[in-house]
């Protein structure tokens, strides 16, 4: 059996921790125009001169304990269902018997005119992350304008300011994580944020990137025009769909996959920030660009591929701010959609520093904010998973001490061994 994996990030690894948990012998080709394996949640860190190994997700001990053949800084380019390869950019091509697509996601770069001039960067992958501060030094870069303030141009803003240069974030909507936390939250992280001294300009955004060559300012939708050394433009990110497409593969906003990650076209498997997920607190498919359901959705197509059925049942929107002061945390639904949910409260961030709420449809969790103490919170995270009714223990469930003395005895003796509700029929892993 020849398994091939394009990509090597987190759904990478799953997929290979999962071959090797069935099939501990066949080969396994990892195919990436990246040069390492990095933690991407990490690359803001590289801004204020973090040792880069430290961003390494796997080194190369794992690949090689695995047996895993790397082919570094070439790029897939297609893939040939028919004949069962996959051609690199270097014109060599590939074959396989199972093949995972785990080209993850993309940056969004609107048309934006002046876009193409030299210091505007994106900033979700190492390379560009690694540009940018080289360009800041080359420069002696003194403003910087990030455009989007959700989680990627909020880290990048805070990082900026540790180095001393002045930034301000262009948000088109109204506050920062419009779509990610709930207007209370957004209040407390801008507010930080500003203490730190990052500038925040709403309801707005660049319609022009001005410069000759190089950018020296951005003119606003308002028409204000302010100055620039460089630019960020972190919007958001779009599965990466475009090798599975050469395949022939079912796509609509990502990779469409079945319950074993597996794709249209047989034998072909996909997973990570290029699929589409189903959102287990909605009920909806999307994607979910997350890097821990990258891992447990490559981990569920690693086992598929070498043969052990299991499904993935899904994942939920989980997102964390640690680099601030005072650390933030949410998942999945964080505003309650209609009068069908229950909303509840615990706001003491002003007198002891933690906001807290939580949102339950029918008694059981669906989502919740955490700011400040956030020790605990794995706990929410697996009543989320796992769709216990706490309509006993709901008034705990806005307390920072909330615990597992609050919930009852069954549940955690045999609820909380492990949390392996991502997976249906877990025992036979």
């Amino acid at each position: 059996m020849k398994y091939v994996i394009v990509g090597n990030s987190a759904a990478a690894v799953g997929c290979i921790t999962g071959i090797r948990k069935v099939d501990p012998e066949s080969e396994i080709t990892v195919i990436s125009y990246e040069d390492k394996c990095y933690s991407k949640p990490m690359i803001a860190d590289v801004l204020v001169d973090i040792p880069e190994e430290k961003l390494i997700y796997r080194d190369e001990g794992f690949f090689r304990e695995n047996n895993v053949t790397q082919i570094l800084g070439h790029k897939a380019i297609s893939v040939n269902p028919k004949n069962k390869v996959v051609a690199l950019d270097s014109n060599e091509l590939i074959p396989y018997d199972k093949l995972l697509i785990a080209t993850g996601a993309k940056p969004f770069v609107p048309p934006i005119k002046g876009s193409d001039k030299k210091g505007v960067f994106t900033f979700t992958e190492l390379h560009s992350a690694k540009a940018f501060k080289n360009y800041l030094k080359e420069r002696g870069a003194e403003e910087v304008v990030v455009i989007g303030s959700g989680f990627i141009g909020l880290e990048v803003a805070y990082f900026l300011r540790e180095i001393g240069v002045k930034v301000k974030v262009v948000e088109l909507l109204n506050r920062v994580l419009a779509k990610a936390l709930d207007e209370r939250g957004s209040q407390i992280v801008e507010q930080m944020l500003k203490e730190k001294g990052v500038e925040f300009l709403f309801n707005n955004t660049v319609e022009e990137i001005l410069g000759e060559n190089e950018v020296s300012s951005v003119k606003l939708k308002s028409g204000e025009v302010i100055r620039a050394d460089a630019v960020v433009v972190a919007i958001g990110v779009r599965p990466n769909t475009e090798l599975a497409q050469t395949a022939g593969v079912q796509v609509n906003r990502g990779i469409t996959v079945d319950l074993h990650q597996q794709t249209s076209v047989p034998d072909i498997y996909a997973a990570g920030d290029c699929t589409e997920c189903l959102d287990i607190t909605d009920g909806q498919t999307k994607p979910l660009p997350l890097f821990p359901l990258a891992f447990e959705q490559g981990f569920v197509a690693g086992l598929n591929m070498a043969g052990k059925k299991l499904e993935y049942l899904g994942g939920l929107p989980l997102n964390s701010l640690k680099f601030l002061p005072t650390p933030v945390l949410n998942a999945g639904i964080v505003e309650a959609p209609d009068s069908s949910y229950e909303t509840l409260v615990n706001d003491q961030f002003e007198k002891k520093g933690f906001y807290r709420k939580a949102i339950l449809k029918e008694g059981r969790l669906v989502g919740f904010v955490a700011i400040g103490e956030i020790d605990r919170v794995g706990i929410l995270t697996n009543l989320i998973r796992q769709k216990i009714d706490v309509s006993q223990v709901k008034e705990r469930l806005v307390e920072p001490d909330f615990g597992l003395v609050d919930l009852p005895q069954w549940w955690r003796e045999e609820k909380l061994k492990q949390d392996k509700t991502a997976y249906k029929d877990w025992r036979a892993v």
